[in-house]
């Protein structure tokens, strides 16, 4: 990936969708998928949510602060202030996630999770003052709609409908909200340089979580005996990898809107996974093989390749 763009000003932007602001976000998509089966077999092998939280967050901190070697300008207190204010957003994005599954029903929080492709367009619009085509709005509409048909998971008895629901929803609008300010704030301040701040505040803000989880008997990491920390530490590295790729994407080409609808498409790639991988995926999501579910997910699948196709004919 060439650096230019990483320093004071984002070069790459421009018009239109290039093979970077394509790649990156359906790769991230990619690596999202392998990366959530191997942190899904890591909670199936032993490991508690919160050692799951407080790794990954401590392996995409340190993952990002090898940007400060590449070439960029030395941010004054005042700059900092923007990547702050998004990893403080991003953190709170993931509360909310974890409230919204501890909550309530699964199959009701993940595929509301989609939302956050139509929070990213409407808070593009509000927020940046720039008109999208509109051949984007139908594709957010369809890509959010295409990640609740894969992700959508029946049974459960549904409770806590309405905290559920509010958790999620807000957990969308924080992500969105962040991929937004990403894309309007890192031309100011330098990707090289943002990013390590913004994803710093996240690992920092996760140790608090620390002292609980040592008092935790028998989840805690330990090099001795503990079946889940290839795992952990695979899919922690993966995951921080495409979170690289995704804010990447933001951060040097300037479309949160178009990445996202793009993004979307690791819905797709976790079920075809699970699917290819057959017992190495055993026990990292619950698998359903009923002709309507596979009817469903195939839907979704058909809604989400119309809503990237929709992106990449806007491009051109």
């Amino acid at each position: 990936m060439a650096c230019a763009g990483v320093g004071r000003t984002a070069s790459p932007r421009a018009s239109g969708v290039n093979s970077g602001s394509l790649l990156l976000p359906v790769g991230s998509g990619i690596g999202y998928a392998l990366g959530a089966i191997a942190i899904k077999r890591s909670l199936g092998a032993g490991a508690s949510g919160g050692w799951v939280n407080l790794v990954c967050n401590a392996v995409t901190g340190v993952f990002f602060q090898f940007l400060w070697f590449l070439p960029g300008h030395t941010p004054d207190v005042q700059q900092l202030m923007a990547p702050v204010a998004c990893g403080l957003l991003f953190f709170l994005g993931q509360v909310f996630t974890f409230r919204a599954i501890d909550s309530g029903d699964v199959s009701i929080a993940t595929p509301l999770l989609g939302v956050k492709v139509l929070f990213v367009a409407i808070f593009s619009v509000i927020l940046l003052g720039k008109p999208l085509p509109g051949s984007w709005w139908t594709a957010s509409f369809l890509a959010s709609l295409g990640i609740a048909l894969i992700s959508y998971s029946p049974g459960g008895f549904h409770r806590h409908l309405f905290p559920t629901i509010g958790w999620s929803l807000g957990a969308a609008a924080a992500f969105a909200l962040t991929d937004v300010m990403v894309q309007n704030w890192v031309p100011g301040v330098g990707y090289s340089r943002f990013a390590p701040v913004m994803f710093g505040i996240p690992c920092l803000l996760s140790v608090i979580y620390l002292p609980g989880l040592l008092k935790e008997r028998g989840k805690a990491p330990s090099t001795s005996h503990s079946p889940y920390l290839p795992w952990l530490l695979g899919g922690a590295l993966l995951l921080a990898v495409q979170s690289l790729g995704v804010y990447t994407a933001i951060g040097l080409y300037g479309s949160a809107a178009a990445t996202n609808i793009l993004y979307g498409s690791r819905c797709l790639w976790s079920v075809l996974f699970v699917w290819i991988l057959g017992p190495l995926a055993v026990g990292a999501v619950s698998t359903e093989n009923s002709s309507v579910v596979m009817v469903r997910r195939f839907f979704g699948a058909l809604l989400l390749f119309a809503a990237m196709s929709l992106v990449l004919r806007s491009g051109n």
